[in-house]
């Protein structure tokens, strides 16, 4: 799904970076904004998350798809839209369902995780999925337990590769 960002790549780790702060931990100071405590009451609010809309369009409508450039933006946001036709290791779900179905839980959760979105080298055999879990301290410096949201990226191809490919 890198290639899908094409020369935009450089700002996949940007992304996620958005991704990851929306839905982090609450900060100390009850009264700030921000993190999974505010996802929760936005969600039990709006239903910004919800069967049937797409993770894509849950992310355009919290304007998680980067303000840099419009084009890695368009990018992201189809990348997100791909995750329908990807397995997810959840049972009988594709990758986006997995995903959406997984922050409506916990954000309904008497107490929510906080959400950590990676990725994950999906060249390798059986990767090319989305994978949820629940995992204690993805982030070692952070201990804190998660809600895990891996999406499968591989780089994109060279040039020379993209052109010889486009020729056949």
């Amino acid at each position: 799904m890198g290639r899908r960002m094409v020369e935009d790549d450089i700002y996949i780790s940007s992304l996620f970076d958005l991704l990851n702060l929306r839905f982090g931990p609450t900060q100390a100071i009850p009264e700030n904004l921000g993190g999974i405590e505010e996802m929760a009451a936005l969600q039990k609010e709006f239903q910004i998350f919800k069967r049937g809309r797409s993770f894509r369009d849950s992310a355009a409508i919290m304007n998680l798809g980067g303000f840099w450039n419009a084009e890695a933006k368009t990018r992201w946001y189809r990348l997100l839209d791909d995750l329908k036709d990807y397995e997810s290791n959840v049972t009988k779900q594709n990758g986006n369902d997995a995903i959406v179905n997984a922050l409506i839980r916990n954000l309904a959760s008497p107490k929510p995780l906080p959400v950590h979105f990676k990725a994950h080298d999906s060249r390798a055999e059986g990767e090319r999925r989305v994978f949820v879990s629940r995992e204690a301290r993805p982030i070692f410096y952070m201990e804190r337990d998660y809600l895990t949201i891996s999406l499968p990226m591989k780089p994109r191809e060279p040039t020379k590769a993209r052109k010889a490919r486009a020729k056949k």
